[in-house]
Order: structure tokens, then sequence, then C-alpha cells
């Protein structure tokens, strides 16, 4: 599939910080761990962390009933403190790639691409865009039949990430 056909999913959100401290919250595991899940009582835990061109990544979210959800994590450009972009997937604890188990058919690989822009020396906004890459018809579907879903988990994550670094 074209990949000129997908619109990427935008959430558009303001922090009050720095932009250098927005990007290190995104690039650090130090940060990562203190909010990268979707909803209070989850928690997240790094067990590998190399996020540079190139590198990848791999954490653990433990929902609040015990579930626990692997995702595995490849950086294609980590350009500090203006431009993140990765591909994320569902693993298991190995970082194996694994299907998403509740979405049939949806797209092995998801593009994420963060632009963080200086508002002022205390304010930073983060567009953050959402994609598969090189969908096929099934996937393009699946992904666009959840679009009206996407900022519950993604934006969730926005919202966890503000009251963090509200909490610094």
């Amino acid at each position: 599939m074209s990949s000129d056909k997908i619109i990427p999913s935008e959430i558009v959100r303001e922090f009050n910080a720095p932009r250098q401290l927005v990007f290190d919250a995104w690039t650090q595991a130090r940060h990562l761990n203190n909010w990268m899940f979707p909803m209070p009582g989850c928690k997240c835990e790094f067990v590998s962390a190399d996020i540079i061109d190139g590198g990848s990544s791999l954490h653990k979210v433990t929902m609040p009933n015990g579930h626990e959800m692997w995702l595995f994590t490849k950086y294609e450009e980590v350009l500090s403190p203006e431009k993140l972009v990765f591909l994320q997937y569902f693993s298991n604890k190995n970082g194996d790639i694994v299907p998403m188990e509740h979405i049939p058919n949806w797209p092995k690989d998801m593009l994420a691409t963060l632009l963080f822009e200086e508002i002022s020396d205390d304010k930073t906004k983060l567009t953050f865009l959402w994609e598969p890459r090189d969908p096929t018809e099934e996937e393009l579907k699946a992904f666009e039949d959840t679009r009206s879903d996407h900022g519950n988990g993604w934006g969730a994550g926005m919202e966890q990430l503000h009251i963090y670094l509200q909490s610094l």
C-alpha cells in the first residue's frame, strides 16, 4: 500500500516544561519509567534502553490488574531536542515481535514521529504523529477502524507525561 494515502493520527499537546526536558522524558529510561503508561496505577519498566539512531528498547507495562504488556521499540532518528522517530511493536519479554492480541490485522509496523517545538523557555509544544508503515489493505483498515480510539492510548500517555513533568 502506498504511504501517501495514509493520514497519520495526530496529537498536539503543550507542556509547561523546557523543550530539552520534554525531549529527555521521551529518551531517558529514568524518566520513561515514571510516565510511559496509559493510566494511573500502571507501572513501566524499561529492561533495555539504547535510545539512539539505530538503537532499540524493550519495556514492560504492568496494568493495575496485573496484566503485562511488552513493547519493543526501534529508534530511527533521535535528534535532541527537536525530533524523535521510532517504530514500536508488541513483543514478548525476549523482545520478539508478536501480533496485537485484541485487534486482528493490527499493522505490524507502527511509526511514531515526535516534533518538539519551543514556545518559550518553559513551554513546549509536542506534535505526535502515528501511522502504519507499508500496511496491507487489512492493516490499514484496522488502523482506520480504530482511529477514533487512538487518543485513548497515546493521549492518555501524554496526560501521564503532563503529570510527571509537573512533579519535577
